[in-house]
């Protein structure tokens, strides 16, 4: 006859299955990146602004906005983009002359990502990003 505790050693046990991690969303938009630098040559400045933007999965649509303008607005954007449904990121280089220092002028990007649903074009993940500089030379 087996002894209460070499009994229990016979029972098999019960293991719970390993915790499984939250899955991370398989869709989502990154970080909007906007560079600018400043160039020159004998003739004068000018200032070289990059805006990128990218959302995942690649086949899903999306859009991008990016819109460029003076500050204070004199009523025309340096650029102003509305893309329709694309199925890529998003790269734009624009040059923008500098400006005397006295002007006391800036420049400000606004730029939005929106990934939609493939099936009903609802929209499943956003980020947007607006960053100011100001357009003299350094």
């Amino acid at each position: 006859m087996l002894s209460a505790a070499a009994a229990l050693a016979l029972v098999p046990v019960a293991t719970a299955p390993p915790a499984q991690a939250t899955p991370e969303l398989s869709w989502r938009c990154g970080e909007i990146s906007v560079h600018y630098t400043f160039d020159n040559d004998q003739t004068g400045g000018w200032w070289v602004v990059n805006t990128s933007m990218n959302c995942t999965p690649d086949k899903w649509p999306k859009r991008y906005t990016n819109e460029i303008s003076p500050r204070p607005f004199e009523g025309k954007y340096l650029l102003f983009e509305h893309t329709g449904y694309v199925n890529q990121g998003y790269d734009k280089t624009i040059i923008i002359d500098a400006t005397p220092a006295a002007a006391k002028k800036s420049v400000c990007v606004k730029a939005k990502s929106i990934l939609y649903f493939p099936d009903n074009k609802n929209e499943a993940a956003s980020k947007d990003k607006n960053s100011c500089f100001k357009t003299a030379a350094p």
